[in-house]
């Protein structure tokens, strides 16, 4: 008897997950709707790429369930960014260079923490402009912040390329996408 109800138990529990699982499916954003917004953006297959991808998108009802995953990807390359930084520092042995190294680890944990702010307030999935301009202004300082880390690399001295291109590259278009989402709010 008891065995039937541990098998009975585990088809419940089964039946359920299943359940689940097709039930978010069935709410979640049709992935022609996600394409047609990436092709708002300046960077389709950007978007496509860290935003259609996703896997959180599957339960993505709307754009407020959306917005979650710019800001997320953002802070990933900000993380990303803080580990080439580490990996790179040993390369610049100059004092120009260990000034720019150094303020670029400064400016990118300061965006880290606005991008968190951004997405904290992103998490009550609310849809007051109070918020919505909460989010902008974080997202915002973010970018500035990875902008004058960028910016050092032409400062002070001889220019030079900065290490870091590929991380302010990636956080613009997220950033991009973030305020795009926003509008649709």
């Amino acid at each position: 008897m008891a065995k039937m109800t541990i098998t009975h138990m585990k088809f419940l529990q089964l039946l359920l997950s299943l359940v689940l699982f097709v039930f978010s499916m069935s709410n979640a954003m049709p992935i022609s709707d996600v394409h047609n917004f990436c092709k708002e953006t300046f960077e389709v297959e950007f978007c496509m790429k860290y935003i259609g991808s996703d896997q959180r998108l599957v339960a993505a009802r709307d754009f407020s369930d959306m917005l979650l995953i710019p800001i997320s990807e953002t802070q990933i390359q900000v993380t990303n960014a803080i580990t080439q930084i580490n990996n790179i520092r040993q390369r610049f042995n100059d004092t120009l260079g260990k000034n720019r190294i150094a303020l670029c680890e400064e400016k990118y944990e300061s965006a880290g923490t606005s991008f968190h702010k951004a997405w904290e307030v992103g998490q009550k999935k609310s849809n007051s402009s109070t918020d919505h301009m909460e989010i902008t202004r974080n997202t915002q300082a973010g970018f500035d912040a990875v902008c004058e880390c960028e910016d050092e690399w032409a400062k002070h001295g001889p220019k030079q390329e900065s290490p870091l291109t590929f991380y302010y590259h990636n956080v613009l278009k997220l950033c991009q996408i973030t305020r795009l989402i926003i509008s649709k709010l």
